[in-house]
């Protein structure tokens, strides 16, 4: 269990420190200047070993919070989990694989984009979240909040990120649209 939960801290941990070099513009990792191939193979090892290691580490002591059935398959798994595919879904089918793996798109103003600004990072935590109450242990909570912690300062990076690139236009947007609800 401490394995998976410690490849769940460490993907989200190198996200937070990829954002923060990238925020603070002493590097220029995310997102990249030019997307390509590399950038989203990195970008999508790190997100799926986020889900890896919180899955893993949630089977390993599956339920030993002992919480109750409805909670674990009905919010968590039924709910939350479900929820997220929408919400995500949509984001990545918006945004499109491009986009979503760093590919500079523009400013999507349309689709899911119209009602909030990161669909899917906002489906993205949900799905985690929903992960960690569906395995009822405490290092799928854990590794579900470093990993919605990673996320939503992507998001707030991407944001930052935008606007220096479409000034009034993102002001407009950010002015009109909430960021996840």
């Amino acid at each position: 269990m401490l394995g998976w939960l410690l490849l769940s801290l460490a993907a989200s941990a190198a996200w937070g420190a990829i954002l923060v070099l990238s925020d603070r513009r002493v590097a220029r990792i995310w997102p990249p200047e030019k997307g390509g191939w590399l950038s989203a193979a990195w970008a999508w090892v790190l997100t799926t070993a986020i889900y890896v290691g919180l899955i893993n580490a949630s089977s390993a002591d599956w339920n030993g919070l002992d919480w109750p059935a409805w909670l674990r398959w009905g919010v968590g798994g039924a709910g939350l989990t479900l929820l997220s595919f929408w919400v995500q879904g949509r984001g990545i089918v918006d945004l499109g694989l491009a986009g979503t793996s760093g590919w500079r798109v523009g400013l999507v103003t349309t689709g899911a984009y119209a009602r909030r600004r990161h669909p899917q990072y906002a489906g993205q935590i949900v799905s985690l979240v929903g992960l960690g109450i569906l395995g009822g242990a405490w290092s799928g909570l854990v590794a579900a909040a470093a990993g919605s912690a990673a996320l939503l300062y992507a998001s707030i990076v991407e944001d930052r990120d935008l606007a220096r690139r479409h000034g009034v236009s993102h002001a407009a947007y950010r002015d009109r649209v909430r960021m996840f609800l």
